[in-house]
């Protein structure tokens, strides 16, 4: 993706697949259907499937996420598995997997049910949506199966599976849009900590400032009923994590549909809202929010930038989605990137000409080693226990998984403000880096 706007360093004055213990392999799909279950607060998952199923969610619940409620003390966990085992799952087991799905219905906190399998048991052909079609009239509260022959790629590929299960099982109807009112549809809610709450705070007040209500967000950590409310929305706004969904939501609602980057960095924050204000007609308002943000930041990166950044040497490993806006920001703040590592399938994009991307690269492979031992000053990286002794320069954790790294206040990443408190992190670790040992 080409940049359209010249680097914001150019307008300051110059001075002086990695697998290990920690993460799962391949970072599989599953991993990001409990990922989309984390982001529901009352959804509870059955998984056809043996025990490992449920041990995947402690990738997330309180080593990712602290906030978490996957999990529970008291054993009435949101994630529940059949147990069927290799002699079990070549026989009949409909009345295990019924019997299970009354169990969470009955439950008082559960306020949507949804049904998927690990590949063992799915080979069966057993039809998860017919089990569930089975019990109408006995469930009280809604149940969707998450297809488990689709869950063959990817962590990004299960989150976005799980949207586009709910948009199609949650029913939306059409007609109910109101003026002024968008919904986000794919905003990757990988946890329920102060960041993401900020980030959804920012994406609030920027919608706000082209005098548009936000009534709805795919996920937001709230309840299941609240989803229901993007049918109030006269335009679906589609992040990169939740195409699909977005898509199928806007033709059962009606509402507009514009897809948009993620709001990541100055170049693409600037874009969505250009995108947005276009679909709603308020490109001048658009316009306006975007010079009066501009000229509040960029005087006060004055001195931090030629001071900290410019000509320093960085390198990214994470979300495909969020490269493109580190890129953008590395240029802005006058870094040179010596490569990235892309933990999803190359499908998903991510990049740009002239920086090496490697997709899921093998953990010893010798494009991982030499980006590994490249001179650089910062490495912003999720976590990656084995690799994490020999990175040269200094770490800073961000994405999916974090396990060293929590937001206790609200620091957003997203938007200009996010862009100004990403910045900041990142000056942080190279002024602790200039300190020494």
């Amino acid at each position: 993706m080409k940049r359209s706007s010249p680097p914001l360093s150019s307008r300051l004055p110059r001075g002086g697949r990695l697998e290990d213990a920690s993460t799962p392999a391949n970072f599989p799909t599953l991993l990001g259907v409990y990922l989309a279950v984390n982001a529901i607060r009352d959804a509870y998952i059955l998984v056809d499937g043996p025990d490992c199923t449920l041990y995947k969610a402690h990738f997330i619940h309180g080593r990712h996420d602290l906030n978490s409620t996957l999990l529970s003390i008291t054993g009435r966990h949101r994630v529940l598995f059949t147990n069927v085992c290799s002699r079990g799952v070549v026989k009949e087991h409909d009345a295990v997997l019924k019997r299970h799905l009354l169990t969470l219905d009955g439950l008082e906190e559960s306020g949507l049910l949804l049904v998927t399998a690990l590949p063992m048991c799915s080979i069966t052909g057993v039809d998860y949506g017919r089990v569930i079609r089975s019990l109408k009239g006995k469930l009280s509260k809604p149940a969707v199966d998450i297809p488990p022959d689709s869950l063959a790629g990817d962590w990004l590929d299960g989150y976005g599976q799980a949207l586009a299960s709910l948009a199609r099982g949650l029913g939306a109807s059409k007609g109910r849009g109101r003026k002024d009112r968008v919904a986000l549809v794919g905003y990757l809610m990988d946890r329920n900590e102060a960041d993401h709450l900020a980030n959804l705070a920012e994406l609030r007040r920027m919608l706000g400032a082209l005098k548009l209500d936000l009534v709805s967000v795919w996920l937001d950590g709230g309840p299941a009923s609240a989803l229901k409310a993007v049918e109030e929305a006269e335009v679906i706004v589609s992040l990169p994590h939740g195409r699909a969904a977005a898509r199928r939501l806007a033709e059962a609602t009606g509402a507009g549909l514009v897809e948009t980057r993620l709001p990541f960095g100055l170049p693409s924050t600037s874009a969505f809202l250009r995108e947005v204000g276009s679909a709603t007609g308020r490109k001048a308002e658009a316009e306006a929010f975007i010079e009066e943000e501009l000229s509040r930041i960029i005087p006060r990166l004055k001195w931090i930038v030629p001071h900290l950044f410019l000509g320093r040497k960085a390198a990214f490993m994470g979300d495909p989605h969020l490269l493109d806006g580190f890129l953008d920001i590395a240029e802005d703040l006058g870094l040179e990137v010596e490569g990235a590592i892309v933990r999803g399938r190359r499908a998903h994009g991510g990049g740009r000409e002239g920086i090496a991307v490697l997709h899921e690269p093998p953990v010893s492979s010798s494009e991982v080693e030499r980006l590994m031992r490249a001179p650089k000053d910062l490495f912003v990286t999720c976590w990656c226990e084995r690799e994490w002794p020999r990175l040269a320069g200094r770490v800073m954790e961000f994405g999916f998984p974090s396990y060293r790294h929590h937001a206790l206040y609200e620091r957003p990443f997203l938007g200009f403000n996010g862009f100004l408190g990403f910045v900041e992190r990142m000056a942080d670790a190279l002024s602790e880096s200039d300190r020494g040992p």
